[in-house]
């Protein structure tokens, strides 16, 4: 094979030639079969639906919570409270926002009934437990499974 060049192509070159224009035939042929197939408009209308009644949701509801510990030293723990669940389970869903004031007084009084030693950051994951039997105490229609603090302190 010769170009205008004067010079043969060599066989990596040739090879190159036909890699890319394999490449650009698929391309060229999967974009026409997209446009003929409606694959980009399903796709689309896929997008569309509402992640919040496919994916999983995180309730943060009960916003920030202030509790003045029981004991000897008092002080104000801050918790802002969050917790993974199913977003598409409507009747959780209705029942978490049917019984905010009560699963938030709920937390206050959890707060509120322990000293300051027993909130202790090296607690934690012990506090998240006890929390989380508390809250779901008080649920009927689904439970919480794991406990996030996005905020966690004490103040003296």
């Amino acid at each position: 094979m010769v170009t205008d060049w004067g010079h043969s192509l060599s066989k990596l070159e040739r090879a190159l030639i036909i890699a890319l224009a394999v490449i650009f035939v698929v391309v060229v042929a999967g974009t026409v079969w997209a446009g003929l197939t409606g694959s980009r408009a399903r796709k689309l209308a896929r997008e569309t639906v509402p992640t919040g009644m496919t994916d999983a949701g995180v309730y943060d509801g009960l916003g920030r919570i202030r509790a003045r510990t029981s004991g000897g030293r008092s002080a104000v723990v801050v918790v802002d409270i969050a917790f993974p669940y199913d977003a598409s389970d409507r009747q959780f869903r209705e029942e978490l926002a049917r019984k905010r004031g009560d699963l938030k007084s709920a937390a206050t009084s959890f707060f509120a009934s322990r000293t300051i030693e027993e909130l202790h950051p090296s607690n934690e994951a012990v506090i998240k437990a006890a929390l989380r039997d508390t809250l779901n105490g008080l649920l009927s229609l689904g439970s919480i499974e794991e406990l996030y603090f996005s905020e966690f302190r004490a103040i003296e």
